[in-house]
C-alpha cells in the first residue's frame, strides 16, 4: 500500500467531513453535487489503497481524483475562507466559519407570539443616532442623516429590508456608534432574524463598554491620536448604562424567541436591575418561565406584578390562564371575575370564563357568562357557537338550536354549527330536520367520520336500511381506515338479516380495530344467527381477552355451547354470567336456547 495514496485519502476524506458539514449549514445543489463527487474519488482512493491496486495509475482516473476530490473541495474552502475574513473586517464580528442559512426558530412571528410577548423597545431617534456618530464634517453628518431619514421611512412602511441594507452599509463605514447596533437589532427583530438581533444588541454593550472606558481613561497624546475626545459625547457614564435597560430587554425578546428560555430570563432581570419599573419585562419574564414549563415561578412572578399593580389586567389573566392549565378552576374564576371587574368591556375575560365554567361542567353558569359576551360583541358566531353548546349541556335544546341556527346564518359554512344543531334536533326528535342538518355537515366537510355515523344510525332507526348503507359506504369513501363505519354498516346488515355481508363488516372494522370488544360481541351475533357457532365461540373467547369481566359475552357463550350441546361448558359460563349480573336470570329460563339443559339439575338449581 502507497504512502502516498494513503495520505492522500485522509486529506480526501478530511475534505469530505468539510463538504458534508457544509451541505448540512447551506443545503444548496451545488455542493450536493460536488459532495456525490467527492465521495466517488475517496471511494476509487479506498479500493487503490485497501487492495493495493493501481488503479489511479492512469492519467484521466488521476485526473478525476485530484479535481473531485481534493481541488472542488478546496476551492469551496477557499472561498468560505476569504468570506469570513472579509466579514470579520467588515463587521468586526467573528459569525462563524460558514454562514448557515436562517433556521425555523428565525421564523416571523405567529400570532401567539404577538398575543403573549410584550413588544420590544422602539429605535433610537436620529438626533441620538447623529450624536453617538461624534463626527465634525458637516456633509458627513448631513449624508448620514439622509440615509437614516430614508431608512426610518422604509421602517415606518415596514420595508425592513431596504431599511436594513441601509443600517448594514452605515455599519461597515461606522463601527463606534451604539445606536446604529440598537436599531440594526430591532430592524432584525422585526424581520425575524432573532440571531442576528441577539448579535446586534450585544454589539450595543460590547461598544459602550469601549465608550465608557475611553471616556474614563485620562486625555493624553494618544486619546487625540485616537480622535476620541470625551466632551464630544454628551452622555456620561451613567447615562450609557442606564440606557442600557433597553437593550436587554430587547435581547431578551429575541432570545425568547428564539425558545433559549434561560438567557432570556437573564437579559430580561439585568434590564429590571437597571430599570425595576420595566413591567413589560417583568411580564416577559414571566411568559419565559411559562414557556420552559416553570408554571410555578412563572405564576409566583406574576403575583408579585398583581401585588405592585393590583389593576394590572394581563397580570390577572395570565395568572387565570397559569389556573386553567394547572386544573386549578376556581381559582381561575376568581381571577376572571377580577379580570371583569377591571375592564368589562374586555371580552377575552368572558370567553375564559365561559370555557372554565363549561370544563367545570357548570353549564347554567357558562350559560350566563356567554349571554353577556353575546350581547358584549353581538354578531361574534364564535361566542353564539359557544353560547349555543353551552345551553345543549345544560338540557336546554330548543334554544342550543335556535342559538345554532344564528351561527350558521352568521357564518354559513360552520359545519360544527350544523353537527352541533343537528345532534340537538334527533334528541328533541325532530329527525327530519336532524337529517337535513347532517346532510349539511357533509356538503360543508366530506370526511366527517361521526356525521357519516350519526346520519345513517338515523336512517336506520327510521326502517331507511338502503339509504343507510349508501351513507356508510360513501363515509369509507372519504374515510377508508374507519372502523366505526363498518361497525355501524354491520348493525344495518343485520338488522336487515344480512348476516353474511355483516359478518364481513365486523370483520373489516376488527382488522382496523381489533381490541374493540363490542365489534367481537356482534360478529360472534351474526355467526350464530349463521349458525356458525364453533366459530362465534372463539369470536366470544377473542373479546373476553379484551374485557374479561363482560355478562353478555359469557351469557352468549353459554347459549352457543348449549347449542352445542356442550352442557357442562354452557353451565359454566351461565353461572359466571349470573355473577356478574343476577337479572339475567329471568331471561334464562325462557330462553329457548337452554332448552337442551333445561332439565338439568344444575341449571334448575342456577334460574332459581
Amino acid at each position: 500500500m502507497s504512502v502516498i495514496v494513503g495520505f492522500t485519502v485522509l486529506l480526501m476524506l478530511i475534505l469530505l467531513c468539510y463538504m458534508s458539514y457544509r451541505l448540512f449549514l447551506r443545503r444548496k445543489p451545488i455542493i450536493l453535487l460536488s459532495l456525490c463527487l467527492q465521495i466517488f474519488s475517496v471511494t476509487l482512493a479506498l479500493i487503490s489503497f485497501l487492495n493495493d491496486v493501481n488503479i489511479i495509475r492512469t492519467n484521466f482516473i488521476e485526473a478525476c481524483y485530484i479535481l473531485f476530490g481534493i481541488v472542488l473541495p478546496a476551492s469551496f474552502l477557499t472561498y468560505d475562507w476569504i468570506k469570513m475574513v472579509r466579514k470579520v473586517k467588515e463587521q468586526g464580528v467573528f459569525q462563524g466559519f460558514i454562514e448557515a442559512v436562517q433556521r425555523e426558530s428565525n421564523a416571523p412571528d405567529t400570532n401567539k407570539d404577538k398575543k403573549h410577548l410584550r413588544p420590544i423597545i422602539g429605535e433610537r431617534q436620529i438626533t441620538e443616532l447623529i450624536r453617538d456618530l461624534n463626527l465634525n464634517k458637516d456633509d458627513i453628518q448631513k449624508n448620514i442623516k439622509k440615509s437614516l431619514t430614508q431608512a426610518n421611512v422604509f421602517i415606518s412602511n415596514k420595508d425592513y429590508d431596504n431599511a436594513l441594507e441601509i443600517y448594514d452599509t452605515l455599519l461597515k463605514l461606522i463601527r463606534n456608534c451604539p445606536s446604529l447596533y440598537f436599531n440594526h437589532g430591532n430592524i432584525c427583530y422585526w424581520k425575524g432574524n432573532y440571531g442576528d438581533a441577539v448579535q446586534s444588541y450585544r454589539k450595543v454593550l460590547e461598544v459602550n463598554e469601549f465608550i465608557i472606558s475611553d471616556m474614563e481613561t485620562p486625555k493624553d497624546i494618544f486619546a487625540v491620536v485616537k480622535g476620541r475626545d470625551k466632551s464630544e459625547n454628551n452622555k456620561t457614564a451613567a447615562e450609557i448604562k442606564y440606557e442600557e435597560f433597553m437593550v436587554y430587554y430587547n435581547l431578551g425578546n429575541s432570545l425568547f424567541k428564539l425558545h433559549r428560555y434561560e438567557n432570556a430570563i437573564d437579559a430580561y432581570g439585568r434590564s429590571l436591575e437597571i430599570n425595576p419599573n420595566l413591567e413589560d419585562a417583568s411580564e416577559n419574564i414571566a411568559r419565559a418561565l411559562m414557556a420552559f414549563g416553570r408554571k410555578e415561578e412563572a405564576l409566583e412572578y406574576y403575583k408579585k406584578i398583581v401585588d405592585n399593580d393590583t389593576g394590572n389586567y394581563k397580570a390577572h389573566l395570565a395568572i387565570a390562564s397559569l389556573y386553567i392549565e394547572m386544573k386549578r378552576h376556581q381559582d381561575a374564576v376568581n381571577e376572571l371575575e377580577e379580570c371583569i371587574r377591571l375592564n368589562p368591556s374586555e371580552a377575552e375575560g368572558y370567553e375564559a370564563l365561559g370555557r372554565v365554567f363549561a370544563e367545570m361542567q357548570k353549564f347554567k353558569q357558562a350559560v350566563e357568562i356567554y349571554k353577556k359576551l353575546v350581547k358584549l360583541v353581538p354578531g361574534e358566531y364564535k361566542s353564539l357557537y359557544n353560547l349555543g353548546t353551552s345551553l345543549y349541556h345544560s338540557g336546554e335544546k330548543e334554544e342550543a338550536v335556535e342559538c345554532f341556527k344564528k351561527v350558521v346564518s352568521i357564518n354559513p359554512k360552520s359545519f360544527n354549527a350544523y353537527y352541533n344543531m343537528a345532534i340537538a334536533q334527533d334528541e328533541l326528535g325532530s329527525q327530519e330536520e336532524a337529517i337535513s342538518s347532517f346532510k349539511k355537515v357533509l356538503e360543508l366537510k366530506e370526511d366527517f367520520i361521526e356525521a357519516y355515523n350519526n346520519l345513517g344510525i338515523i336512517l336506520s332507526t327510521q326502517g331507511r336500511h338502503l339509504e343507510a348503507l349508501d351513507i356508510y359506504i360513501k363515509g369509507l369513501k372519504k374515510n377508508p381506515e374507519e372502523y366505526s363505519l363498518y361497525y355501524n354498516m354491520g348493525i344495518t346488515l343485520s338488522e336487515m338479516g344480512r348476516y353474511y355481508e355483516a359478518a364481513e363488516a365486523y370483520k373489516n372494522a376488527l382488522e382496523i380495530k381489533p381490541d374493540e370488544y363490542e365489534i367481537h360481541y356482534h360478529l360472534g351475533a351474526a355467526l350464530m344467527e349463521m349458525k356458525k357457532y364453533s366459530q362465534a365461540i372463539e369470536v366470544y373467547k377473542s373479546a373476553l381477552k379484551f374485557k374479561p369481566d363482560d355478562y353478555e359475552l359469557f351469557y352468549s357463550m353459554s347459549i352457543v355451547y348449549s347449542l352445542l350441546n356442550k352442557h357442562d361448558i354452557a353451565i359454566d359460563n351461565l353461572k359466571k354470567a349470573f355473577e356478574l349480573n343476577e337479572s339475567l336470570r329471568e331471561d334464562a329460563r325462557t330462553n329457548r336456547a337452554f332448552n337442551s339443559i333445561k332439565n338439568m339439575n344444575e341449571f334448575k338449581e342456577l334460574v332459581s
